[in-house]
């Protein structure tokens, strides 16, 4: 699930759409983990931010990692594998504003993560603290109160109502043995 109707494409809010994990080879280039699929963001020309500044994105390449979240990345600015180790563990972003509408049911990573979750019957489960891509569909990571960790396929069957609005979602509780 990805998606989102951006209510207000007047707000400056930043939101991150990947980091930094790595180098690769000496001429700059770096490894860059993205939360989503979405490549238009790292088009040639793009501009994402960092806590240090804005980075333009000269070209990139996507990898053949597990869940196809990995890509190569060379900024323009970037030219040395010492500026390139620099850039590590860097949290990169764009404007909000910027994100394009996705279909109905389809969410970005940042309007789900932090959402409150719930039974059917109103029980309070816990947070959305991380989302899992697995390639078929998306595993919600939700935390409880006392720190227990529940696992919920992205499924229709399963998450029967996102609220962004009121930061919420319904879930179907699954009986797994």
């Amino acid at each position: 699930m990805v998606r989102s109707r951006n209510t207000d494409d007047t707000q400056l809010k930043k939101v991150s759409v990947a980091v930094v994990v790595g180098t690769w080879g000496v001429k700059g280039h770096v490894k860059v983990k993205r939360f989503g699929s979405s490549s238009e963001i790292f088009n040639p020309g793009s501009i994402v931010s960092h806590n240090k500044g804005d980075l333009i994105v000269q070209n990139a390449r996507s990898t053949r990692s597990q869940n196809n979240d990995i890509l190569i990345v060379k900024f323009e600015s970037i030219d040395s594998i010492e500026k390139a180790e620099a850039l590590k563990g860097l949290d990169l972003k764009i404007l909000q504003s910027a994100l394009k509408d996705l279909p109905e049911w389809n969410y970005y990573h940042y309007e789900l993560i932090g959402l409150k979750v719930f039974s059917v019957e109103g029980e309070d489960i816990g947070i959305l603290k991380k989302i899992i891509e697995t390639g078929a569909n998306d595993v919600y990571v939700v935390i409880s109160d006392v720190g227990d960790e529940v696992l919920y396929p992205a499924i229709k069957e399963v998450i029967l109502e996102v609220n962004i609005d009121s930061q919420f979602l319904i879930v179907e509780p699954q009986n797994i043995i």
